[in-house]
């Protein structure tokens, strides 16, 4: 029974292998087989934190059913193949994606609970909506100005920096490196590096990851844990230096800025202050919180199920600030390819599948959607680990 279901989705999902022709790999491969691959050898979740005080309550995340287990919901090595014109191999990948993008969409009809802590106001939009990628852009997801009121007068407004989040970087290459498990052993390092933009999470490090991460770090998108939390060292941490920051904290729902200001989720201003004050030259920003829920906002207008109200991920905030200044974006390891191993970090040893499917943010929903706005082929997405998102062929948003 279980062979005939399989042949049945084979034979499905053969009609969209057939219509996505016009997708490309991402990566330069040669496909006679008597040759080795050219290619550059080239989402996740934001690790669950102890529940330390009070406070932290609202920004706990929670571990999924599948959590601190080595049981996998399938044998990976069924799907994985490297000969990406063979019919195996296309069977393979048409397979370990109905596999995926089913248990993303399971996840996002889970029922749950998450409160009302952010106090989220969601009305549905009367009119169609926008393409995926115009929605998000429309998102104008950004960081704050000293020139913008309460900036203006404000003592925070005095450290905010006069110098574009990106310099004078358009049209570009950018890659967002997932801080996911599976790029343990995934040899993409020099494929990142080759990016103009490299966007890192948090405290990802490089050192001693090269070969699978790359070396290359342009930006930082950083949550306020890690801001305000000494166990994450920022202001003495060497790989927060000589490198662009945006932290973020998402505030509520509707706040005013100057009401996000008196009552942030974690007090990210002092260390802030102190790390401008002592590298003025940083190029440290933080971003609007009002933005982010916009970004949420646009991803729940283009899910048609309910989503959960909590902010989306630091890759998620990452992806809207990179839209303007790219000409395309390949986000790594975001979607889950056949090199996932349950670790929810490729720095540590957790096991974890909340951090691959969601457990807090609404991860599921922006993996789906950032499927939706795909232009790479299977082969690149669910064997080597990248989705591209391009903006060069918009027409006008």
């Amino acid at each position: 029974m279980r062979v005939l279901i399989e042949l049945f989705i084979i034979a499905i999902l053969s009609f969209t292998v057939i219509l996505a022709r016009e997708r490309r790999s991402v990566f330069y491969v040669k496909h006679n087989s008597t040759e080795k691959s050219q290619k550059s050898v080239s989402s996740s979740d934001e690790k669950p934190t102890l529940w330390l005080k009070d406070h932290d309550a609202p920004r706990i995340r929670p571990h999924f059913s599948l959590t601190k287990t080595s049981n996998f919901l399938f044998d990976l090595n069924r799907y994985r193949c490297s000969e990406p014109v063979t019919p195996d191999c296309i069977n393979r990948t048409v397979l370990f994606r109905a596999k995926i993008i089913g248990e993303l969409r399971k996840r996002l009809k889970e029922p749950f609970s998450d409160g009302d802590h952010y106090q989220v106001r969601y009305g549905r939009p009367l009119e169609p909506v926008a393409s995926p990628v115009c929605r998000m852009m429309r998102a104008n997801v950004r960081v704050l100005s000293w020139k913008e009121p309460p900036f203006t007068w404000n003592e925070i407004g005095s450290y905010l920096p006069t110098s574009p989040l990106f310099g004078d970087v358009t049209n570009g290459s950018c890659v967002i490196v997932a801080s996911a498990g599976s790029l343990k052993r995934s040899q993409l390092g020099s494929f990142i590096d080759e990016h103009d933009i490299v966007m890192r999470f948090n405290h990802a490090p490089t050192e001693g990851y090269e070969a699978d991460v790359g070396s290359k770090t342009t930006i930082r998108v950083v949550n306020s844990q890690v801001v305000t939390k000494p166990e994450y060292q920022l202001l003495t941490a060497p790989l927060f230096r000589n490198v662009t920051i945006a932290a973020w904290d998402p505030g509520k729902f509707d706040q005013t800025l100057a009401e996000w200001l008196a009552t942030p989720d974690f007090n990210l201003f002092d260390n802030f202050k102190k790390f401008r004050s002592s590298h003025p030259q940083s190029n440290f920003h933080i971003i609007d919180p009002r933005s982010i829920w916009r970004a949420w906002t646009a991803l729940q207008d283009l899910t048609d199920v309910p989503i959960r109200k909590n902010p989306p991920t630091s890759g998620f905030i990452g992806l809207g600030l990179l839209l303007p200044v790219c000409r395309y974006i390949d986000v790594v390891e975001y979607i889950p390819s056949t090199r996932m191993n349950g670790l929810c970090h490729y720095y540590d040893d957790e096991l974890n599948l909340g951090c691959t499917f969601g457990a807090w943010h609404p991860l599921a929903a922006e993996k789906l959607l950032v499927f939706r706005m795909n232009s790479a082929d299977d082969y690149s997405v669910f064997q080597q680990g990248t989705v591209r998102i391009r903006t060069d062929q918009l027409e006008r948003c």
